[in-house]
């Protein structure tokens, strides 16, 4: 797991550095997370020969899945730039209810897919990578918070 998590901040890290504005850097991440995170998982997960094909098929009905609801969230943030400097109690209610949305959308796909693995796998598999998935998730919101700014952080204080 150490490793694991070694390897997971070093790329979210090495986007960071990389990307040169808000879209980009969401752009870059999509792609790396996407291209090496099967790479993370791989490592990470402890899989018995008979599993592996069946566990594979269900990470890429997930990953269509993820991928989906992270468009969505890239659609608010995008949402919220346009809106930042003129917010109405409208836009920050839209907002936030894409973002609660967003958010839910995470933790429903989550427990579908432990009980899919679960069932079809191993319990033990199932939380080891619906951990590990959270823990990515976690990662990412973690460097857009850094990149977004809060509401007001902005403004003039005479």
């Amino acid at each position: 797991m150490k490793k694991f998590i070694l390897v997971a901040i070093i790329a979210v890290f090495a986007i960071a550095a990389k990307a040169q504005s808000n879209a980009e850097e969401i752009a870059l991440m999509q792609s790396v997370y996407g291209m090496q995170k099967k790479d993370l998982i791989a490592k990470h997960m402890k899989l018995e020969a008979g599993q592996a094909d069946l566990f594979w098929q269900m990470y890429d009905e997930y990953e269509v899945a993820r991928e989906a609801i992270g468009l969505e969230r890239v659609k608010n943030i995008e949402n919220y730039a346009e809106q930042y400097d003129n917010l109405t109690e409208v836009d920050a209610d839209a907002l936030m209810k894409v973002s609660f949305e967003v958010n839910t959308e995470f933790l429903k796909l989550w427990e579908k897919t432990y009980k899919k693995m679960a069932k079809s796998i191993s319990s033990v598999n199932a939380a080891q990578f619906i951990q590990a998935e959270m823990f990515l998730e976690y990662m990412v919101r973690q460097e857009l918070s850094m990149d977004i700014p809060l509401i007001g952080e902005f403004e003039v204080k005479e």
